[in-house]
């Protein structure tokens, strides 16, 4: 059986797609540099080991934790039948006034709020306990979610929370996303330019 000799040369890569290869790296670091750096969300656990709970003083942990920035995710954590989370506005918040609900939230043992957008937040609990504090005031910031290495307490993630584990303030998986288009584009150039040698 003859071989051709056209279809041998595309099977082994010749002198030119060996000198190219130099090339092709340096353009995937090249594409890879000019990237965005990935953004990371930040997991928060709403009161640390204590959770959203009566008797914690929300206010300190909001300073201690802050900036909150867009995409950022609220873990509350709470025992079923004893409190809620019910996201209201500023004037709800203010009167501990459940009336003129965002969302509500009660089933379960957690409740996991991504903070979507830059603006201000409220939430409160609505068994009562919003009258001695049991309620938070948020800030979420434009700009890069961040990360911090001070982490206080571990939580799982609910079925509505970002997938991994999160700390009350630690790294969650980086919001690559919208990088793997040129990335991918990158790479296949690659692939075809080899191709034709």
């Amino acid at each position: 059986m003859a071989t051709n000799p056209d279809r041998e040369m595309c099977r082994r890569p010749g002198r030119g797609a060996k000198m190219l290869m130099p090339v092709m790296a340096g353009l995937a670091v090249v594409v890879l540099a000019s990237l965005p750096s990935a953004a990371v969300a930040t997991n928060y656990t709403v009161g640390d080991e204590k959770g959203w709970n009566p008797k914690v003083d929300y206010t300190s942990w909001v300073k201690k934790h802050r900036p909150f920035y867009k995409g950022d995710w609220l873990l509350f954590e709470y025992q079923n039948g004893r409190s809620d989370v019910v996201q209201v506005d500023e004037v709800g918040y203010d009167n501990c006034d459940k009336e003129s609900a965002i969302s509500s939230h009660s089933k379960g043992t957690s409740y996991a709020f991504q903070l979507k957008e830059a603006k201000d937040y409220f939430f409160i609990c609505s068994y009562g306990y919003c009258y001695s504090g049991m309620k938070l005031a948020v800030t979420a910031k434009k700009g890069p979610a961040s990360s911090s290495p001070d982490s206080s307490s571990s939580s799982s993630s609910s079925s509505s929370s970002p997938a991994a584990k999160s700390s009350s303030k630690s790294a969650a998986a980086p919001i690559a996303a919208r990088n793997a288009a040129p990335l991918a584009a990158a790479v296949g150039a690659a692939a075809m330019l080899l191709r034709m040698l």
